[in-house]
């Protein structure tokens, strides 16, 4: 089977996550875009309101110290204003509006206001974060001046860091994070998926092993897809397997009567004119060409029941009189061996099953009773009926199964060493048939060994008629 290259694989990979990646980041860039439209339109903008008495009267004290004053140093005066108040004391050189504040990030959206709004009267601006109250203007050193007390800044530092950038700074740290944030969240995407792609490439190589364990414990989506994988893989491998082994033992089954057909061939050509011989090993010919016939015949019926699960026909049937009829035809060949079959418990129930089918299943467990039973033995058949399910119970005393093969013994051309020889006839089929003629008619059917000896096969089946009203 031809498969996809390294490089091919790498393009596979690169694609879908080169696609994931750049619907990400679009839809995050449109979304962060539309959310900062949206908040600039909310945003808190500076207002100003009536001045702040306590904060006005500590400003007029330091007017009239300043005004008496020759020569003033405008950073000495700040820094005793904040140590002995723990307030911020802001000069504005009206003539050339500068501004002296502190030097620390966050003030630059206070600076920027009070350059640019003159303020000729006392007001408190409200900036959100802080309030500012101005004062009158005064001469200091010459020169004319404003002064304004601020409170500490309530913004967290991130964010007045972030406002401190230049607007390029700050849409490239948005492409950044968002860049980053988008390109883990496709790796996340796509991993799985790139997984399951392997996977599904090893096994259409016959790699049926193959199963997907990184992303099987997830509980989200990926997850679920990743074990609905792994359940299909299983099954498909166990189907495979099924059938190579299926094809593995009809060969070797067919192998030996076809080599004692050639060998009875070549005894009954030598034996040309000796007309006893010669009769002799053509029935063995004749023998071996009906076991063929026979295997044939169980090969493609156990074909046809796993493949066209629904090429059967189902009619109105009596089960009591299906199950009847099976015991008189069985009883035919239990009486070579002096075995006898008992039918226990009666019930009147009509089921929709197909007739032919479903007595061939039964008779196929029946037989392979009797086949087991020793000399002068009973294969005890009971029926009952419980919860709208018909149960048919098939016992013998043979030598039973060990326990460890039990579940075995419906494979095709299953036998147990000693107890379940090929010399005691048949193909090796009849279970395997019966279990999935059982399971057509959305029945069960399990084999238990009993407590003293012998086997139990057990056939459930559902009920899907009414019942029959005896005639009294």
């Amino acid at each position: 089977m031809p498969t996809l290259p390294s490089s091919q694989h790498k393009k596979f990979s690169l694609g879908i996550s080169l696609k994931l990646f750049i619907t990400f980041w679009l839809v995050i860039l449109t979304s962060v875009l539309i959310s900062y439209l949206i908040t600039m339109q909310f945003r808190h903008s500076p207002s100003q309101e009536q001045a702040n008495p306590q904060q006005l009267k500590l400003l007029n004290q330091y007017t009239k110290k300043l005004a008496n004053k020759k020569q003033v140093k405008l950073k000495a005066i700040q820094l005793n204003f904040d140590r002995k108040h723990h307030q911020h004391l802001i000069i504005k050189n009206i003539s050339n509006n500068r501004i002296h504040a502190p030097r620390q990030r966050g003030w630059s959206e206070i600076k920027d206001y009070l350059s640019k709004h003159p303020l000729d009267n006392p007001v408190t601006i409200d900036f959100a974060f802080t309030k500012v109250t101005s004062s009158e203007p005064i001469i200091i050193n010459g020169e004319k001046f404003q002064l304004f007390i601020a409170n500490e800044l309530h913004r967290k530092r991130i964010v007045s860091w972030v406002n401190q950038l230049p607007l390029a700074m700050r849409l490239i740290l948005l492409l950044m994070i968002s860049f980053l944030s988008c390109w883990l969240l496709a790796k996340s995407f796509t991993k799985p998926l790139i997984a399951i792609q392997k996977a599904s490439k090893s096994i259409g190589e016959g790699k049926l092993a193959t199963r997907i364990t990184k992303f099987d414990q997830r509980s989200d989506e990926f997850g679920a897809l990743a074990r609905s994988f792994n359940q299909m893989a299983e099954q498909l491998e166990n189907n495979i397997t099924a059938h190579q082994r299926l094809l593995g033992d009809v060969s070797h089954e067919l192998r030996s009567p076809l080599t004692r057909l050639q060998l009875a061939v070549a005894l009954a050509e030598k034996n040309m004119g000796n007309n006893v011989e010669q009769q002799k090993h053509l029935n063995r010919c004749e023998t071996e060409v009906d076991r063929l016939d026979e295997m044939i015949a169980d090969v493609l019926t156990l074909s046809r029941l796993e493949h066209n699960q629904n090429a059967f026909t189902v009619d109105d049937i009596d089960f009591m009189h299906l199950v009847e009829h099976v015991v008189n035809d069985c009883q035919y060949f239990a009486s070579s061996k002096n075995v006898t079959i008992a039918l226990q418990g009666k019930i009147s129930c009509i089921l929709l099953a197909d007739s032919k089918l479903l007595a061939s299943a039964i008779s196929n467990v029946v037989n392979n009773a009797v086949k087991y039973s020793p000399k002068d033995q009973v294969v005890t058949l009971a029926l009952s009926e419980k919860n709208e399910r018909i149960t048919l119970t098939v016992s013998d005393n043979g030598p039973g199964v060990p326990d460890e093969m039990i579940e075995q013994l419906f494979t095709p051309f299953f036998r147990v060493a000693d107890g379940r020889e090929r010399n005691s006839g048949g193909t090796g089929l009849g279970l395997a048939i019966a279990q999935q003629a059982i399971f057509l008619h959305q029945g069960k059917i399990i084999a238990q060994n009993q407590v003293h000896s012998g086997l139990k096969v057990i056939i459930t089946l559902p009920t899907l008629l009414k019942h029959i009203t005896k005639n009294t």
